[in-house]
């Protein structure tokens, strides 16, 4: 029985993903002259969040049916447009665990970043010393161009696997570092294995989900990621009591391990993967042809953005602390507060992203945000709270709609490589970023200093106006220029 049909009084009628969104093998059964309906949730170590929403769409479809009236086949806001097969679903929960558990010690507002004031306090530096640790940490994605064409070559799941548990032992070390120059090392190779980590992650989910669920799925995996920074801000108290707090928060990390092993076996291969894994898979290719300019459109709008992102973000904690005397405890208030809304408009941005566009999401939302965040450096007092909020809701959602230009613009022989050299580009962005604001602080500042390098991202969003497709709901084959048909995890 298709969605949209009256139900029939035969026992076992399957029902179709459109009738019972994110389930898996749901069917239709008549007991006693009532309906029920049975199905499985093939979402591990998340289902208790889709579960009652799912057993909720059980209960209408079982209305419907009792009433002999059309079953409901809507696309309801908890699911993504396109189902999901269930190897599919079981892999993306799995990719979510993993980044939720390895985001807590590495990437954007790591532990790296939310503890900047303690790592000041342990290691007696200041702002300028501060800048420029965190502008080398980022020198680790110069490094990680020798483990980006891995992803290619050997498999994005074997990468994923081997680099998350890479980075929990080496993150659980660098809270025991003896001088902040041992500390900023340890974080430039810790952030040369995260991105390669990431780049894999993010490639895995993009090839193994349905064209026109893309932006979603990858939208969960930041939510997930977001998980592990709320992880790493609830340690802020302990980071705050001195150098054994510090050193424990970074050894949390250990605990990790088991946990990503067990997701390891949810993972699957990308079937696009295999069918090119004979390929040549070198980054002349990705400087060659057509990926050429794409490579310089996606990777100057890249710098553009991440020259005032990476400041905005890494200072956050030493604003608040520096400049309006926030404590450990009233940061981790704030953090909450203006952060933990923006969880919901990931996955908002990425759907809408999926069912009306890449551009006209985005651009509008990310513009606003830039400006949020710039107002958000020069204001005092309650202004700091409402700016600080929409700065990160709309960027959020924005970013979320955006995101996956980097992997729908490239072959899959070369997609993990375009990803990194453009990661390349965005981590000289952030340097430059960092330089600029660790140079303009003393005469200007910090807040006024990192307001003025607004501007950029709304000259990177002009970029993406003017000459980038628009690739909602098409497949990876069409919007990279691939000759052969789209290939998908059931």
């Amino acid at each position: 029985m298709g969605a949209g049909e009256s139900a029939s009084p035969s026992d076992g009628t399957r029902l179709s993903p459109r009738a019972l969104p994110v389930a898996v093998d749901a069917a239709l059964v008549e007991r006693d002259g009532r309906h029920r309906v049975t199905y499985r949730l093939p979402i591990p170590y998340f289902a208790f969040l889709w579960a009652p929403l799912v057993a909720r769409r059980a209960r209408r479809v079982e209305h419907a049916a009792d009433l002999g009236r059309p079953l409901p086949d809507d696309t309801p806001w908890w699911a993504p447009p396109v189902p999901l097969g269930a190897r599919a679903s079981e892999a993306l929960a799995a990719l979510c665990l993993i980044s939720l558990l390895w985001s807590y010690g590495g990437g954007t507002l790591s532990l790296l970043t939310v503890t900047l004031p303690y790592a000041a306090d342990v290691y007696s530096v200041e702002n300028r010393a501060l800048a420029t640790g965190l502008a080398v940490a980022r020198l680790g994605v110069l490094l990680a161009l020798a483990l980006g064409p891995l992803a290619d070559r050997f498999g994005r799941r074997r990468l994923v696997v081997g680099a998350a548990v890479a980075h929990c032992v080496l993150a659980s070390a660098l809270g025991l570092a003896p001088s902040f120059e041992a500390y900023v090392g340890g974080h430039v190779l810790l952030r040369c294995i995260d991105t390669a980590l990431a780049i894999a992650i993010g490639v895995l989910v993009a090839e193994i989900v349905p064209a026109g669920s893309r932006a979603i799925a990858l939208s969960l995996v930041g939510v997930a990621t977001g998980g592990g920074i709320v992880l790493a801000v609830v340690s802020l108290p302990l980071a705050a009591t001195g150098r054994a707090g510090f050193a424990a928060v970074y050894l949390l990390q250990l605990a990790a391990i088991p946990a990503i092993l067990h997701a390891a076996r949810h993972l699957v291969e990308s079937p696009r993967f295999l069918r090119h894994a004979n390929e040549p898979h070198r980054y002349r290719d990705v400087l060659a042809g057509i990926y050429r300019r794409r490579l310089a459109l996606l990777g100057a709008t890249t710098f553009l953005a991440a020259a005032f992102t990476a400041p905005t973000l890494e200072f956050t904690t030493r604003y608040l602390s520096d400049e309006h005397g926030f404590s450990a405890f009233e940061i981790v208030l704030f953090l909450g507060v203006t952060g933990l809304p923006s969880f919901p408009m990931l996955v908002l941005g990425g759907r809408l992203a999926d069912l009306r566009g890449r551009k006209a999401v985005g651009i509008p939302l990310v513009g606003a945000s830039a400006l949020a965040y710039a107002g958000f450096y020069l204001a005092s007092g309650v202004l700091l709270w409402p700016l600080a909020l929409a700065g990160a809701m709309l960027g959020s959602a924005g970013g979320a709609a955006l995101a996956p230009y980097g992997s729908e613009l490239f072959a899959t022989r070369i997609r993990a490589e375009a990803q990194t050299l453009t990661l390349a580009l965005g981590v000289t962005g952030s340097v430059t970023g960092l330089a600029i604001v660790g140079l303009l602080s003393g005469p200007l500042g910090l807040g006024p200093a990192i307001a003025v390098l607004a501007g950029l991202p709304l000259v990177a969003l002009a970029v993406v106006a003017l000459a980038f497709p628009e690739t909602a709901r098409r497949e990876l084959e069409d919007t990279s220029g691939e000759a052969s048909g789209p290939v998908a995890v059931a």
